[in-house]
């Protein structure tokens, strides 16, 4: 009798391991099918706000650029005038007046620019918006330069400039939901970025 009690025993127990092992496997197959459900959701949404956060970064590098440019001008005690161009390069020159624009020294044609950066750091999906274009866009403040005189501030009686970036496939739909905008407020060319 105690024979048949131990091996009923014993059965009872490896089933009970069975069951156990079973269970910890449906767990474990639904926690990763959960997972894997999570991680698929998530790619359409990154996919879609993945132009945007690359256009704040390069914001971002813009307004640090427009930062040393005040610095620069102010530490040269000289105007200096920011060109940008839709490939993406930053062109820094001296000038001699902001309201004219020339460059400084006797030789103006072909002046050698203080510095010549680019704000796109090698990512070719964003773009500069024209000013035509934002014209058409009725986006009236937007400028392609900025003129920082250091004793007069940026250049021009506009209350606020707008420099725009947005992804290329974003340029030729017109589509402005995803484009950022660095903020450049006159005279004292104070930045922000949205």
């Amino acid at each position: 009798m105690d024979e048949r009690l131990d091996r009923n025993f014993l059965e009872g127990e490896l089933h009970e391991k069975i069951i156990v092992r079973e269970r910890r496997r449906r767990r474990i197959l639904i926690g990763v099918t959960l997972t894997l459900f999570l991680v698929l959701s998530a790619v359409p949404v990154y996919q879609e706000r993945l132009p945007k956060w690359e256009g704040l970064d390069a914001a971002r590098r813009l307004a640090v650029e427009i930062e040393r440019l005040k610095t620069d001008a102010i530490r040269l005690k000289k105007p200096l005038k920011l060109t940008l161009s839709e490939s993406g390069e930053v062109r820094v020159d001296v000038v001699n007046d902001c309201e004219a624009g020339a460059p400084a020294g006797p030789e103006t044609a072909g002046a050698e620019p203080l510095r010549t950066e680019n704000w796109k750091s090698g990512n070719n999906t964003l773009s500069m918006l024209p000013v035509e274009q934002a014209r058409k866009l009725n986006l009236n403040l937007v400028v392609d330069q900025l003129c920082f005189d250091p004793v007069n501030g940026l250049s021009q009686a506009k209350s606020k400039k707008v420099l725009v970036i947005l992804p290329v496939k974003d340029l030729a739909e017109s589509r402005l939901d995803r484009a950022s905008y660095v903020e450049v407020e006159t005279p004292t060319a104070r930045i922000s970025i949205n």
